[in-house]
């Protein structure tokens, strides 16, 4: 009798500890939350982003896919919309802007759609709003026959065009933009190095060395009103 009641002690502890526990899923909603929308400061912080990348020369492909991955977060019409504003507070502004207007060109030139062509367009207001600040008296050969001008073509994309000027007098000086002397030191490196000396720096970007032209003449602006 002891001996059975043993037994069936065993067996009871046996089949308890034999049985297999069910685990318990807990299943938590987690509610995920729509992102807060972009402010101008973001915007203008994100596209500083683009324009680095762009002057780094990333090429068309990093740029659009850049836009693309954004597009979530930032439609194309909003771009726009923010662009424009942003253009007009730079266009009110006294400040030059010319390294930044420099790179909203580029953008445009790498044919990215709607946002390049906006961004391009504020570059060229930028460049050319003060005809009587950028201008630069250069005697070479390319002042005769390679000054260039950005026309839209049928499709609607920007290409260079030569331009038809008179020839100046022989021994004459040939008056050119910002903008054309920018191009002109793109073709010409003996030329980027005689403006870079000039101007006093040693770097062959002309991105820099249009900077320091200006900076150099608003200087001497500066010194004559004193």
């Amino acid at each position: 009798m002891f001996r059975r009641l043993i037994q069936w002690i065993k067996k009871f502890f046996q089949r308890l500890l034999g049985r297999k526990k069910t685990p318990t899923t807990i299943t938590s909603r987690i509610e995920t939350k729509p992102a807060p929308p972009l402010n101008d400061t973001d915007l203008e912080f994100l596209f500083t982003e683009l324009l680095e990348g762009v002057n780094q020369a990333r090429g068309q492909t990093w740029a659009l896919k850049w836009l693309h991955n954004i597009e979530h977060r930032v439609s194309t019409e909003r771009w726009v919309e923010w662009l424009r504003r942003f253009g007009n507070k730079l266009l009110a502004s006294t400040a030059s802007n010319n390294e930044l207007a420099v790179r909203l060109v580029q953008l445009g030139e790498l044919e990215v759609g709607e946002v390049g062509d906006t961004a391009y367009d504020i570059g060229m207001q930028l460049l050319t709003r003060n005809q009587t600040e950028p201008i630069w008296e250069y005697t070479g050969p390319d002042a005769e026959s390679n000054l260039e001008s950005t026309s839209p073509d049928t499709n609607g994309h920007r290409e260079f065009q030569p331009q038809q000027p008179e020839n100046p007098p022989e021994g004459e000086f040939q008056t050119i933009t910002l903008e054309q002397l920018y191009e002109l030191m793109h073709q010409d490196p003996n030329l980027r190095a005689s403006v870079a000396q000039q101007v006093g720096t040693e770097s062959d970007d002309p991105d820099v060395i249009i900077q320091a032209l200006v900076d150099q003449f608003q200087a001497a602006n500066q010194s004559d009103t004193e």
